[in-house]
């Protein structure tokens, strides 16, 4: 489950509201929806899973795959929280609460490692999204103390620019003890459809991959500390409609294949 959490859970699709849809029941039945998901790495194909994926309507309910179960629930047109689960006993593994304000989502309170020492879960945070004048976002980190409550910032900063609804780059600024290491993200596309385009809410998710309206194709970053620069590529399948039938990611040196993503509608 944690490949499709890598999934669904850091680019965005638009900054517009979902309530804008058409149908305000949040019913698409003929909406084009990935049904199944196998994710597959050539090196480690003991580590393959299959993920399968639950509607009502457009809306996702659940995702399931070998060893995690996720279930999703909404507020309207949004979705408002997501919890993870360990299938093999229940017990629960992760949870994000989302917030909203005008349709654009504003903060992310999110809790990991359930523990029976940890209830509300060992590592705890929130992020904080400002949409600025210029267009870009601007994502703030801060973590909680899960003994005391306590909250303090994260000398890390994100800021996100869009372009026709795809996340064209990504500046990541880290300031610990006072030293600044940044790293920029530039990202193309192609003009294809992104598989989740038509889940409902799933475009307001700041930090969900693959919710741009198309699909990754390079990805270049470069960090500042040595100046150094990585690109890697991925590449496509297509069905009749333009969606996606199988993703294949590559290394950085653009040859050899590291995971394959199949889709089923």
């Amino acid at each position: 489950m944690k490949k499709f959490l890598c999934l669904f859970g850091a680019f965005a699709l638009t900054i517009t509201s979902c309530s804008s849809n058409d149908d305000d029941s949040g019913k698409a039945e003929t909406a084009i929806l990935p049904k199944t998901i196998k994710f597959s790495e050539p090196d480690y194909p003991l580590e393959n899973t299959t993920s399968t994926i639950t509607y009502d309507g457009n809306k996702v309910v659940s995702v399931i795959d070998e060893g995690s179960r996720t279930n999703f629930t909404y507020e309207g047109n949004v979705i408002a929280k997501m919890i993870g689960y360990d299938v093999t006993n229940g017990d629960k593994t992760e949870e994000e609460s989302y917030s909203y304000t005008n349709g654009k989502l504003t903060s992310t309170l999110y809790a990991r490692n359930f523990t029976s020492k940890y209830p509300f879960g060992q590592y705890k945070g929130r992020y904080v999204y400002t949409y600025n004048a210029d267009g870009t976002v601007k994502k703030e980190t801060y973590s909680i103390n899960a003994t005391t409550g306590e909250e303090s910032k994260v000398d890390y900063l994100e800021v996100y620019t869009f372009q026709n609804g795809n996340l064209v780059k990504l500046v990541a600024t880290d300031q610990p003890s006072g030293l600044s290491s940044v790293r920029t993200s530039i990202y193309e596309y192609d003009t294809k459809n992104s598989p989740f385009k038509n889940v409902l809410g799933y475009n307001l998710l700041i930090d969900a991959d693959n919710s741009s309206v198309n699909n990754l194709i390079k990805h270049t970053y470069t960090y500042s500390k040595d100046n150094s620069s990585y690109s890697r590529k991925t590449m496509y399948e297509y069905n009749a409609d333009g969606y996606p039938t199988k993703q294949m990611l590559y290394g950085e040196d653009g040859v050899i294949v590291s995971e394959i993503h199949e889709y089923t509608y």
